[in-house]
């Protein structure tokens, strides 16, 4: 498939992945807010699953605890009711600065994300040895 004939982003999944762009740029716990729903269902990566509403509390503890912790959102592609957004993160552990790749996967209702599967390497946040 050329580039021509490569499907656009649905608007819908452009302005979440605008939103998405925005909170990266911003980050907090209670931004989630912006772009999960209470009730989505999150499984995370080395983490495990909770709702929306606990994912609030899930970022700004991950705030607080990754020093230097940032994502920059760098592609994405829609499908149907499906978004995925290829990221890169970086913070500072365990004294050196370490960078990774992901990919979430989004189911979008109404302009709400109400199921996300963050999927990366977890063992880069593990300490050193």
């Amino acid at each position: 498939m050329t580039a021509a004939t490569m499907p656009q982003l649905t608007p819908e999944h452009a302005d979440f992945y605008a939103r998405f762009q925005s909170f990266w740029a911003a980050p907090s716990g209670p931004r989630v807010a912006e772009l999960i729903a209470p009730h989505a269902v999150i499984h995370f990566s080395g983490v495990g699953s909770f709702s929306g509403r606990e994912y609030i509390d899930v970022m700004a503890g991950t705030l607080a605890a990754m020093e230097a912790f940032t994502v920059t959102p760098l592609d994405c592609a829609g499908s149907g009711d499906l978004l995925y957004i290829f990221w890169q993160a970086s913070a500072r552990i365990g004294g050196e600065t370490r960078t990774w790749n992901g990919i979430d996967r989004m189911r979008i209702a109404d302009g709400m994300a109400v199921e996300e599967h963050v999927v990366f390497d977890s063992a880069v946040l593990q300490p050193a040895g």
